[in-house]
């Protein structure tokens, strides 16, 4: 901006002063004449010129790219359908200022959203074959490969640039890969732990160092809480991908090398298989809870609330549930880190948003789903619920660094360590609906019917192996 000046010109008058004298003559010349002395005086005048002060004009400047706008060329007048997996109604004002903030990154783009819950599944599984699916949606991880393997799900490493795949932990974006490429983004986290009801173990005369850190430990744990109370554990399995179960949890090599047999036929295998026979059948772990779907994860944290099992293998974000359902118990609560299995490593326990193939709108859709779970999108979510971030941005803020205080926060500042060394150690199983049928069947003959565990391992993989041909 100018600034007003001041500037100053001398002006010089001179004025010449002459002295005259008088000639005399030569010869008897007169008097000379008396000398005049006149003074002059030289005056230095200032003028003083003033500049008009420019007038100050106010630019407002043209606003920038939005920084969360990273996908270009999104389609104008888009309009897409958003569905949502169990997350309203207490989500619901989230959900909402997110998809009002992605609004204004994309103003030309309307998003309509809808939350399902225990009937997910089967509506977009349905809705796909139909040809009418909505174009984004939360999934659970685990369902992601069998949508991807028939051509469901639009193709996420070639739908967004690298500067939106570099946001995320690269174990969490490929954890699903189908042909070397993901179908999915990773949305909210999970890290599983131990919730742990202090009473029940004090009263079989644990302490929370006791809890066990291995699969093996955690047998013998429960069988000896299970003789000094009479309270069972309540184990689950993942019943969506009981290989998934057995590679992590039992070092299980459920393929060879080359992909082209399983063989969860191992010994690993059938010792993995005769533990939970075992534990079923002596009562250490809860009959009705060990093979429930997903969709009733939620009966086990009801019997947990009420004080019947030692602990609960859940995320921190249930704690919220447990303390609304019986303050009372809050005090004797505590999160460990949970047993790691056989195999040595940490499974990813996460939601993902995937986009249809069908949809008319793939450069927005793929805006959304990048947009819910970009770092500012996943810190904000983390700050309402006991989630955590597939993008490492997010773990920068004071709010994964300070000190925890309440018991839900207890895992918090170690969450990011947990959630960088999750790998998938799965290979992509051919027709993971079918083979997980197959699997389940030899499961359950085993654990609730009393079946060989060898026989019946040995027949599903025979099974198994057919559904490759």
């Amino acid at each position: 901006m100018s600034r007003n000046r001041l500037f100053t010109f001398p002006l010089l008058l001179s004025i010449i002063a002459m002295v005259l004298a008088a000639c005399g003559a030569q010869s008897a010349a007169p008097p000379a004449e008396p000398q005049v002395v006149v003074q002059t005086q030289v005056v230095r005048e200032t003028q003083i010129v003033e500049v008009e002060k420019p007038v100050e004009v106010v630019v407002t400047p043209t606003p920038g790219p939005n920084p969360e706008a990273m996908i270009a060329d999104v389609e104008d007048g888009a309009e897409i359908t958003f569905w949502t997996f169990y997350l309203s109604p207490t989500f619901d004002e989230y959900i909402q200022n997110t998809i009002a903030r992605f609004n204004e990154a994309y103003p030309n783009v309307t998003v309509n959203w809808e939350d399902r819950q225990a009937t997910l599944q089967d509506e977009y599984r349905n809705s796909l074959a139909a040809g009418n699916a909505p174009d984004v949606v939360n999934v659970p991880t685990d369902w992601v490969q069998e949508l991807a393997q028939k051509d469901q799900l639009l193709n996420m490493s070639e739908a967004l640039p690298q500067s939106v795949i570099d946001q995320y932990y690269p174990g969490l974006f490929n954890q699903v890969n189908v042909g070397g490429s993901s179908y999915q983004v990773p949305w909210y986290q999970a890290v599983d732990g131990y919730l742990v009801n202090t009473d029940v173990i004090s009263k079989a005369g644990f302490t929370l160092e006791d809890m066990p850190t291995t699969f093996d430990e955690q047998k013998e744990f429960c069988r000896a809480v299970y003789a000094a109370t009479d309270i069972p554990c309540g184990l689950r399995l993942n019943t969506g991908n009981l290989l998934k179960s057995m590679a992590y949890e039992g070092g299980v090599e459920v393929m060879n090398a080359d992909g082209s047999a399983f063989t969860f036929d191992s010994p690993e295998a059938v010792q993995w298989l005769q533990d939970y026979a075992d534990m079923i059948n002596e009562g250490s772990t809860a009959r009705d809870i060990l093979l429930l779907a997903d969709a009733d994860d939620r009966i086990g944290l009801e019997r947990f609330t009420s004080g019947q099992m030692p602990f609960y293998v859940t995320g921190p974000q249930l704690i919220r549930i447990v303390r609304e359902s019986n303050p009372g118990l809050y005090g004797y609560l505590a999160m460990v880190p949970r047993a790691v299995g056989r195999s040595n490593a940490l499974p990813p326990v996460s939601m993902s948003i995937v986009v249809s193939k069908n949809t008319q709108y793939p450069k927005a859709s793929a805006a959304l789903a990048a947009f819910f779970s970009n770092p500012q999108s996943m810190l904000e979510f983390s700050k309402i619920v006991q989630i955590f971030p597939s993008t490492p941005e997010s773990y920068e803020d004071p709010y994964f660094t300070q000190a925890p205080v309440a018991i839900e926060d207890q895992i918090r500042p170690i969450a990011q360590d947990i959630i960088s060394k999750q790998q998938n150690i799965m290979p992509e199983i051919p027709n993971p609906a079918d083979v997980n049928e197959v699997v389940r069947q030899a499961v359950e003959s085993v654990i609730f019917g009393g079946a060989d565990a060898q026989t019946a391992l040995t027949d599903a993989v025979q099974q198994a192996n057919e559904l490759l041909d």
